[in-house]
């Protein structure tokens, strides 16, 4: 196994291959043209401008956030409870660090990047089953914290059902624990929208959506939407961390939003036409999708750092063993796939190479 997982999967972005189903990277060649230049402004910045100066920890582009909010799920929010931050990567570590005394628990499989966090701060983490996981999670003691992606799971690409939503969320709200809904590919939907976890439980749930996957992975700027109580002890967490979130980075943010009419969505029209056709293949393997980047694949056969090594030197194909997120016996004959920068018509050859492939 790598010695860091988010520096193997890092490195899986710029690799220059034919079918790289491994990294996450979004499709930005499907997206209109960005030019961040022309957002910033070609003009000369004034040296009194809030974008290059020091400013305040929360951001200054938290009106526009309540916008997003307000436009994309109909929801009122305080934008004093907003803040900016440095990605949701940023986000998740600064949420492990105003819960670092108290438990805090994931689904396993779960993102990467939130169990490091929680290993970086030297916290304890509690990992729920799949199959079981609402009813284990009734024994987490208040004030916890639980962490998933109630849309398009990061490696699992799993979505909440509606019974799910609302049992989780009076859960929560019953034994007073909070929850961190990673919403980084809610964007991607090919469905008509289930509510938020934040629309269900505003007291006890933290929304945090990310520019990363949606616009450009560089601008390093996401949303987060805090319960009141927990604002203050973010903030101060922040300010040591970070400080703040580049004020050029706000301002293209901003200015793109402002252009969009706040839509998250709207240009992802060809990029969600191609997980569209993509979905009709993975029909045929008995894969369940219905939107985001990721899926899973069981090919009949031990899937490890070394299966996915000979994939890649012999076929070109960079794939992602699940033993690198969970070490459950479940998962060690499954892939993830990332769908993201593959067409129909290769999609279909590949996973039928890939079920086929011997080392």
């Amino acid at each position: 196994m790598p010695n860091s997982r988010n520096d193997f999967l890092n490195s899986l972005a710029s690799l220059q291959i034919r079918y790289n189903l491994g990294a996450g990277v979004p499709p930005v060649n499907l997206y209109p043209a960005f030019n961040p230049g022309k957002l910033f402004g070609i003009n000369p910045v004034p040296a009194t401008d809030k974008s290059i100066n020091y400013h305040s920890t929360a951001g200054f582009i938290k009106n526009a956030a309540a916008g997003v909010l307000q436009e994309n799920e109909g929801l009122e929010f305080d934008p004093e409870n907003i803040v900016v931050t440095n990605g949701v990567q940023e986000a998740i570590a600064l949420t492990v660090a105003c819960f670092r005394s108290k438990p805090l628990a994931c689904i396993d499989p779960s993102y990467p990047g939130f169990e490091d966090a929680v290993s970086a701060f030297g916290s304890s983490l509690l990992k729920l089953s799949t199959d079981n996981w609402l009813k284990e999670l009734e024994a987490l003691p208040e004030g916890s914290l639980f962490y998933l992606s109630a849309d398009f799971s990061n490696p699992l690409g799993y979505s909440l059902s509606l019974e799910e939503r609302v049992q989780l969320t009076r859960l929560a709200a019953k034994n007073k624990f909070y929850i961190f809904d990673d919403a980084t590919y809610r964007p991607f939907n090919l469905d008509p929208a289930l509510p938020t976890l934040l629309s269900l439980n505003r007291e006890f749930v933290i929304h945090a959506l990310s520019f990363s996957k949606i616009l450009a992975p560089g601008l390093r700027t996401a949303f987060v939407y805090l319960p009141k109580d927990l604002n203050k002890v973010f903030v101060a967490n922040k300010s040591n961390l970070s400080l703040n979130n580049s004020g050029i980075t706000q301002t293209i943010v901003e200015n793109w939003l402002q252009e969009n009419n706040f839509q998250l969505s709207a240009h992802l029209g060809k990029a969600k036409e191609r997980l569209s056709k993509n979905r009709k293949v993975l029909e045929k393997y008995d894969i369940a999708y219905n939107g985001g980047f990721f899926c899973t694949l069981n090919i009949g056969q031990k899937a490890d750092f070394d299966f996915c090594e000979a994939l890649l030197k012999k076929e070109q194909i960079a794939a992602i063993p699940m033993c690198l997120f969970s070490d459950n016996p479940k998962f060690e004959k499954q892939l993830r796939l990332c769908l993201s920068n593959i067409e129909q018509d290769a999609l279909d050859p590949v996973l039928t190479l890939i079920k086929n492939f011997v080392p």
